[in-house]
């Protein structure tokens, strides 16, 4: 497991807007070849590097407009479990809850066109073990960006203390150090196509 070095210029008036633009418009001109390529190894090295058996996994599925880690891969690796954890929104309760569904279940597009299964079990995210996160950037300290919607902030809130967080990037790591704000919550690690990052 290594860390890549990077020339580091850290920006504290809040860049992540900034960042999260710029991180936009380059992973939505990836063609669709090279985002299945890095796809594919970024799922190859996850299993090398980390052991999912009798691990209760957390996954995101992928917006298919957004060129986003295709996540299925993943998914189709862990088809043999009991069962797999995601997060879908709650219209009722207008936030996102914890489900387990069987990997085998047929899904479809919710909010955001995000995916879910349709036919899933409430759960808890306590009982998570490993949870994998899609990234837009990160930087070598961790800290990450989404679409800024504050999703992934409140699920990392109610995870585990033990839970290992393992962001998923089509891009590598940030030249720049992101912002860092008092209640974001950085990764464990992060895997690229090319590198497993650590993060102390």
């Amino acid at each position: 497991m290594s860390i890549k070095n990077h020339q580091l210029a850290a920006i504290s008036n809040g860049n992540k807007n900034q960042l999260r633009k710029n991180a936009f418009l380059k992973r939505i001109k990836l063609n669709n070849e090279i985002v299945d390529l890095r796809s594919q190894k970024i799922t190859e090295q996850l299993f090398q590097n980390f052991n999912f058996d009798h691990q209760k996994t957390h996954l995101f599925y992928p917006i298919d407009d957004n060129k986003e880690v295709d996540t299925w891969k993943i998914h189709n690796r862990l088809k043999n479990k009991k069962s797999l954890f995601t997060s879908v929104y709650c219209n009722n309760l207008k936030k996102w809850e914890c489900v387990s569904f069987s990997p085998l279940t047929s899904f479809k597009k919710g909010i955001y066109k995000i995916p879910f299964p349709e036919n899933n079990q409430k759960d808890h995210y306590k009982k998570i073990d490993i949870i994998i996160i899609p990234l837009l950037i990160f930087d070598i300290r961790g800290n990450r960006i989404g679409y800024g919607k504050g999703i992934y902030d409140k699920i990392l809130f109610s995870l585990n203390k033990n839970c290992i967080k393992i962001g998923v990037s089509l891009l590598e790591c940030s030249d720049q150090l992101i912002d860092f704000q008092k209640h974001d919550i950085p990764l464990d690690y992060c895997q690229t196509s090319t590198v497993l990052h650590r993060f102390e």
